[in-house]
C-alpha cells in the first residue's frame, strides 16, 4: 500500500470516529493537525463529505455542541457568501448552486469543527495556577475569524491567525488574559475585578471598555485602538505596576517592540475595528500594509516584485469581496498587474498556499 493510501485510510478512520463521537483527545489533535497541514486538500474534503453522507444519524446537527452552533453559523454564513460570489462569477446563475451549498455546509461543518471546536475544548492547555484554574486556549486558523464570550460575560472577537488564553475560573481579584494576533474586546465593567490583557510587551488594564489590539508575532509594532471607555498601559507585575500612559477614545497607542518606544495618536477607529463585521477598510495605506492584511484575510502568499510597489497608497472598503475581485480593483486604481499561482501538491500530499505575484505595470 502506498504512503498516500495509508494516509487517507487513516483520515477516513479518524473522521468516522470523530463523527461518532468516539475519538480520543490525541485522535482529535491528529485531525486538527491533518487539516491545518492540508492546504484545503480537495481529496480530504471529498473524504469528509463521503463519511458525512453515509453516517446513519437522523439529526446530524446534534453533532455540534449547542453552545457552539451560533459561532459555527456565523463562520459558515461567511464562507457561504464568499463561495456564492465565486460561483456567480463562474456561472452567472446562482440558483444552480443551491445543491452545492447544501453539500458544502455539511463538509465545512466537519472540517471546521475539529479545528475550531476541538482546538478550543479538547486541545486546551491545562496548566494549573495556585487557585486551580484551568487555562483554556482558543485558536483561529489563517483565513478565519470567530468570537466567543468569556466567563465574566466579556465578548471577544479573534482575527485570523490568533491565539487567545484565559483561565477558568478567573482569579478572585482580577481577570487576566493573554494573546497573540488581533482581538477586539467588549469588556464587562467590574471595578473590583480589573480586566488585564498581556499582549507581548504591552500590558493593558481595562475597567469596562471596547478596544482593539494588534499583536502579531511577525510584526515589530503592537497597537491598541480605543473605541470607548478607558485603558491604562502599565509595566511590571500588576500588584506593583507603574502606569505608563492612559489612552482616550479615538486614540491609537503603538509600541515599537524593538526599541521599546511608545507613541499615541488620533485615528479613525472604524478602520481598525470593522474587520469583526467582515469588512476590510484601507485609508491611505501603503501597499505593503494592504498586502499583510490580505494575506491573513485570505490565507494566501502575496509577493511584491519591486520595492517601489510598497510606496503606493490605497483607499478602499471591502465587504465579502473575493480575492480576485480585490486584486482587480487594485489593478484598476494603481499601475500594477498580478498573477495568481495555483496550489501545488507537495511530496507529503499536502498543498501549498495560493501565491499572488504583483508587478509594476509599464
Amino acid at each position: 500500500m502506498s504512503e498516500a493510501s495509508k494516509k487517507y485510510n487513516r483520515i477516513s478512520f479518524l473522521i468516522k470516529k470523530y463523527l461518532n463521537e468516539t475519538c480520543s483527545k490525541n485522535e482529535a489533535q491528529e485531525i486538527v493537525s491533518i487539516w491545518e497541514d492540508s492546504g484545503n486538500d480537495v481529496s480530504l474534503m471529498d473524504e469528509a463529505r463521503s463519511q458525512w453522507q453515509i453516517l446513519d444519524i437522523e439529526n446530524k446537527d446534534d453533532l455540534i455542541p449547542i453552545e457552539n452552533r451560533l459561532m459555527m453559523d456565523r463562520i459558515l454564513d461567511r464562507l457561504h457568501h464568499r463561495i456564492r460570489l465565486f460561483e456567480e462569477e463562474k456561472t452567472g446563475n446562482p440558483s444552480t448552486q443551491k445543491k452545492f451549498f447544501t453539500i458544502f455546509r455539511k463538509v465545512a461543518a466537519i472540517l471546521i469543527l475539529p479545528l475550531l471546536i476541538y482546538s478550543i475544548y479538547l486541545t486546551s492547555k491545562t496548566s494549573k495556577t495556585s487557585n486551580q484554574a484551568v487555562w483554556q486556549t482558543v485558536k483561529t486558523p489563517k483565513g478565519i475569524q470567530t468570537d466567543f464570550v468569556l466567563p465574566d460575560g466579556s465578548h471577544v472577537w479573534l482575527n485570523s491567525g490568533s491565539v487567545f488564553k484565559y483561565p477558568v475560573p478567573f482569579a478572585k481579584d482580577q481577570r487576566q488574559v493573554e494573546f497573540t494576533g488581533e482581538a477586539f474586546f467588549d469588556v464587562v465593567k467590574d471595578p473590583t475585578h480589573p480586566f488585564l490583557v498581556k499582549a507581548g510587551k504591552m500590558n493593558i488594564e481595562v475597567k469596562g471598555t471596547r478596544f482593539n489590539v494588534i499583536n502579531y508575532m511577525d510584526e515589530d509594532v503592537t497597537d491598541i485602538i480605543l473605541e470607548s471607555g478607558s485603558v491604562n498601559l502599565f509595566s511590571g507585575d500588576y500588584k506593583e505596576h507603574k502606569i505608563i500612559t492612559n489612552i482616550k477614545p479615538g486614540e491609537l497607542a503603538a509600541l515599537d517592540n524593538d526599541e521599546n518606544k511608545l507613541s499615541v495618536s488620533k485615528v479613525d477607529v472604524e478602520k481598525y475595528t470593522a474587520w469583526k463585521e467582515g469588512i476590510l477598510i484601507f485609508k491611505e495605506d501603503q501597499m505593503d500594509e494592504v498586502v499583510r492584511k490580505l494575506e491573513r484575510w485570505f490565507n494566501v502568499e502575496i509577493v511584491l516584485q519591486s520595492p517601489e510597489l510598497k510606496e503606493y497608497v490605497y483607499t478602499a472598503t471591502f465587504r465579502d469581496e473575493t480575492l480576485p475581485q480585490i486584486l482587480e480593483l487594485l489593478r484598476i486604481s494603481a499601475p500594477i498587474k498580478y498573477s495568481i499561482t495555483d496550489r501545488k501538491l507537495l511530496s507529503d500530499s499536502s498543498y501549498t498556499k495560493r501565491k499572488v505575484i504583483i508587478t509594476k505595470r509599464r
